[in-house]
This record gives C-alpha cells, structure tokens and sequence, in this order.
C-alpha cells in the first residue's frame, strides 16, 4: 500500500490538473469574448460607414465631411481601413488595394475574415447594403494591436493564477501535508519509546479528532494484550502451582520404591504419573484452545463419532468398575477445527461425567447433527452443580465447594476454551429427572470432507 503522504500527493494532483484545464479553457472563452467585442465594434464601423452612402446624379457616392474621413482612422493603437465598392465592382470610396472575404450573396449577414495587408495581419468585416435599388459592399479592417494587448493581459492574468495555483499546491506539499501527518509522526515516536511492559492506553486528548478513532481501537487492542498478559501471568503461577504437588508426590513415590518394589507401590507410582500426565495434557490443550483465530481458518473436517469410538473402551472400564449404566448414542456428525482439540473436548465431558456420577449411576452421551449444528450431550446422575455456580467453574482451577475427586479444575475451563474456539456454545443445565448435570454442546456443522 503506498505512504500516506504519497496518497495526499496523489489526491492534490487531481484538483491542480482540474485546476490547470479550467484554467486553459477559461482563457480560450476569454479570447472569443475579446474577439467578439472588437468584431461588435468593427462591425459598427461598417455600418456607420454604410450609412453615409447616397445616390447623387444617378450613382453612389459617400457623403463624408470635411476631416470625416481621418477621424473614420483614428485609433490610438491600430490602424483602420475602408472600402465601399458598388455592386458593379466600381470604387466608391477608401482602400482600393484593401483584400476582402470571398464573394458573398446578396443580404447576406455579415462576413468576417482574417488576411494579410501591408506588411501586417488585418482583421476585416465586409457587409452589403442598398440605397435607391442600388447595392454596394463595405468592407472595413483593422490591425491587430488592441487585440493582441488584450489577450496577452488575459494571458498574464490566467497565467498569474495558475502560478499562485502552483505556489499554493507546492506549499501545501511542503509545509501542509507534513504537518498535517505531524501528529501521527509523535504518535509513532511515541509508540516506539515504550518499553515490552508498557501497554498503558493512550490520551486521546493528545492527538487531533480525526486521529482519535485510531486512537480508541488502538487501546483496545492494548488493553485486550493487557488482559491477555495478565490472564497468561496467572495462568503460569496456577499451573506451576498445581504441577508441583503431584510431581512432588511422583518423586517420593519414586523414592520409596527400593531395588524391589511392592506391586502396591508400582500402582501407586503409575497412578501418581498418570495423574501428571493428564494435568500436561489439559494444561497443552488449554494452551493450544486459546489459539482459537487459528482454529477457525486452518480447520479441517472431523467426524466426531470415530473420537466417540476410540475412547469408548476406557470409558467402559471406569463404567463397570463403579457399576454406572453407560448409554453412548452417536451418529455421523462432522464439524470444522481440530481433531486433538475435540477428542480433548469429549474427554473432559465424559471424565467428569464417570467421575461424578455414583456408584450404581448412569451417564449417557449423544452426539448427532441437526440443521446447521452438531449436538453432543453428556448427562450424569451425579450431584450436578448449583445454577449460580455453573458460570464459575469454566474459570480456570476453580473447584466447587465441596466437591469430591482429585481434579484442579481445569475439565470445564478446557470445555469452554475449545467450544468458543469453534465458534459454539457450552449450557449446563439440570436433567429432566431433577438430578445430576447435563451439559450441552453445540457446534456449526460442516460437510464431510
């Protein structure tokens, strides 16, 4: 995209050539006026010449007074000639040398031309007219001083303005457009003198009002980066937080382990590192959930009833340790985003479920599309949570008071995270029977790839 100030140039141009054009044109209908004023006057001439003509003794004569003639050619600046000559081509009066336009129809209007006549440029008007029956032509010419000065004065004035066009385009490209760009200059340079931690909003008060609208999505995006650097910030604290206990028990059931290690001890230690390597994959997953931007424009097609499958074993094992009655309905149903994501997704839904629904209980899942979206639900007869605690525990770490098992509160922080990535939405909500939880997941649905 080119510099700001290459386009204002760009923009300045346009009006300058607009202005340069009219300017040409202005001239020109300037001149015709000109012309067309000293053609009125010269055709005056010829009729006040015309007028003197009467017939005497049986032809045409021109009845001028005493010095009637030298005042007929007096001019300050050209030189005037006449002629009168009858219909016969007998002079009458005037120039007899003086040339004319081309032959002309009687009563015709007026002609006028442009010749050359002793040793100068002439410009003639040449007219019929009668007097008893008799007709005669008048022709009456005129050098081209006052004509040429007028048009040269038209010339200086037109030309004059198009230089103060100029000088005026000249200092707008040189003084008003870099101070017009000035205060995006000290906004830049002030920009650039922040350090990585400074992400403090700027004073729209400091810069002009058509800058201010840059200004405010400008903080906006600061304040979405402080947030974000203050969400990661406490997210780092929370996860070493919670790492470092379950990684501290790992290591002293290492330790307690000896050259020969009890079969109860090698659960222990396998149940300790399973517990750390489910934390390490939450914790993975949140982080790649928050590049939910990323999600929505590399996604491909995911049929979400082979992720259903896959897992369906582990969930059967858990299901008849606790003697829960599992119910799993899935048909065919393909969203846009990220396989892992959404295995991760279906996992924490089902975990949770089989966590805490009782021994004896019943967790069902269903899965299938509908219209535009696809539905995935999982439903537990479990102790459910209060409605004015289901905001609450899609934050991160958070755990409801009370609540029974060993997890850090990270299930429905994941849930949320990957829904939203996925452009869907997560309710909780209370089962028909009055007890336990049902949460639903809806997301846009997607052909097959």
């Amino acid at each position: 995209m080119p510099s700001l100030h290459r386009r204002l140039l760009r923009a300045l141009l346009f009006p300058t050539l607009i202005a340069l054009v009219g300017g040409i044109f202005a001239y020109r209908a300037a001149s015709d006026v000109v012309s067309s004023a000293y053609d009125a006057n010269l055709l005056n001439l010829a009729d006040g010449v015309a007028h003197r003509i009467r017939v005497e003794a049986g032809g045409l004569v021109m009845d001028m007074a005493a010095g009637g003639e030298a005042l007929l050619r007096t001019d300050s600046v050209d030189t005037i000639f006449y002629r009168v000559r009858g219909d016969d081509g007998a002079l009458i009066a005037g120039d007899g040398d003086l040339p004319s336009a081309d032959t002309m129809a009687i009563d015709a209007a007026p002609v006028y031309y442009d010749v050359h006549y002793r040793d100068g440029a002439i410009r003639g008007v040449r007219l019929h007219r009668s007097v008893a029956g008799q007709g005669f032509h008048v022709t009456v010419a005129e050098t081209l001083g006052k004509r040429r000065a007028a048009l040269q004065q038209l010339l200086l004035g037109f030309g004059f303005a198009l230089v103060a066009v100029g000088v005026a385009a000249a200092a707008i490209v040189r003084f008003a457009i870099p101070s017009g760009l000035a205060p995006l200059a000290r906004l830049s340079a002030r920009l650039a003198q922040r350090t990585g931690d400074d992400l403090s909003a700027v004073d729209p008060a400091s810069v002009p009002l058509e800058l201010r609208a840059l200004v405010h999505a400008l903080n906006t995006l600061l304040a979405r980066l402080a947030a974000a650097r203050e969400q990661q910030g406490s997210f780092l604290q929370n996860a070493a937080h919670q790492l470092r206990t379950p990684l501290a028990n790992l290591q002293m059931q290492v330790e307690l382990l000896g050259s020969h290690p009890e079969p109860a001890q090698l659960a222990h230690v396998s149940q300790a590192t399973r517990r750390v390597t489910r934390l390490a994959n939450q914790l993975l997953a949140l982080a790649r959930a928050e590049a939910g931007e990323r999600l929505r424009l590399d996604g491909r097609p995911v049929d979400l009833a082979p992720l259903i499958d896959d897992m369906l074993d582990d969930w059967l094992v858990v299901a008849d340790h606790k003697q829960i009655d599992l119910g799993v309905h899935r048909s065919p149903a393909t969203v846009a985003g990220d396989g892992t994501l959404l295995r991760e997704l279906i996992a924490n839904l089902m975990d949770n479920a089989l966590k805490y629904a009782p021994a004896g209980g019943r967790v069902n899942l269903h899965c299938a599309p509908h219209a535009d979206a696809v539905f995935l639900t999982v439903e537990d007869d479990g102790p459910g949570i209060a409605p004015d605690e289901r905001e609450r525990v899609f934050g991160r770490f958070y755990r409801t008071p009370g609540s029974a098992g060993s997890g850090i509160g990270l299930g429905l922080a994941i849930v949320r995270e990957i829904v939203v990535a996925h452009r869907g939405s997560v309710t909780l909500e209370t089962p028909a029977s009055g007890r336990g939880l049902r949460v639903l997941v809806r997301l846009p649905a997607t052909a097959a790839g």
